[in-house]
């Protein structure tokens, strides 16, 4: 969603970057925790919405620099520094051309390119920056398992438990650079190159096998054995797409406003299937 930018935002674009033109400036409302002011091809200014994601913001343009300095995708980086008002704060960060690749293809070549520049990234000197894994919604507990398998439906309440069965093995994996969100938005293609990564605010150190499933999950499942290094990894991104699924039903639960959850379930289920598959789950029927 966008819209026009208000006085009040081209004025604070001016006070960070006041070399640069904000003349028909929009803004992105997408983000959950960030909007976005664009107008130029220079800089966009970053907006916190909440409180929260303002203190969180030094730490994610300090990640987005070190990572910076070990990919050759282009990065955004801060160009002003961090300017707090009434609690909310705002940067100026380096416009990354290019948009989103259109959903459920892609070119397998460049997305294992991605993976494999992602694992060689050197975590030393990262640790005290990077987000813990499962920053977006927390680890999963005995209650958050509980509320999900009561709201199953019966067919699909053994394979769930099979795939979160495997948390703790999954923890056990040597952990390397994860993005957190490789959806299509945060990963800018200009002529059918992959030029840019934003949004490394859930950048962690965890499975790589992650950054498989999220890739797979925007461009095709059935690519994942093409993307990811190893079938080991596969194997992995398999049964992480379906906790990825398990965790998009825990945020559904939590929400007000009456989500369509039998919509949701038709969409997760086979996706919850084909993990238990994967974690050696027999109770399926052929």
């Amino acid at each position: 969603m966008t819209r026009p930018a208000t006085a009040a935002e081209l004025a604070l674009a001016e006070q960070l970057c006041p070399q640069l033109s904000w003349d028909d400036a929009h803004v992105e409302e997408g983000g959950q925790f960030h909007t976005v002011l664009i107008a130029n091809d220079a800089a966009v200014i970053r907006m916190a919405r909440t409180v929260q994601a303002s203190q969180q913001m030094p730490r994610t343009v300090r990640i987005n620099a070190l990572v910076a300095k070990q990919l050759n995708y282009q990065v955004p980086t801060a160009v002003s520094p961090i300017l707090t008002r009434d609690s909310l704060s705002s940067v100026a960060m380096k416009f990354i051309p290019g948009s989103a690749h259109p959903p459920h293809h892609g070119d397998p070549l460049i997305l294992r390119r991605l993976v494999a520049d992602l694992a060689a990234v050197e975590l030393a000197g990262m640790a005290d920056d990077l987000a813990p894994p499962f920053a977006f919604r927390g680890p999963w507990t005995e209650e958050r398992i509980s509320e999900c398998f009561n709201a199953l439906p019966e067919d699909l309440r053994q394979p769930a438990s099979a795939v979160w069965n495997q948390l703790d093995k999954l923890a056990q994996v040597p952990p390397s650079l994860v993005h957190g969100d490789l959806a299509g938005h945060n990963m800018h293609w200009l002529d059918g190159q992959l030029i840019g990564i934003l949004d490394w605010d859930l950048a962690s150190a965890w499975d790589p096998a992650l950054n498989t499933a999220y890739l797979a999950l925007w461009h095709g499942q059935d690519l994942i054995e093409q993307i990811a290094p190893d079938a080991e990894q596969a194997h992995r991104a398999q049964i992480w797409l379906g906790l990825m699924s398990l965790e998009r039903l825990s945020d559904t639960l939590s929400r007000t406003d009456a989500p369509k959850l039998n919509k949701l379930l038709r969409k997760i289920g086979p996706r919850i299937i084909d993990a238990a598959k994967a974690a050696g789950f027999r109770g399926l029927q052929s």
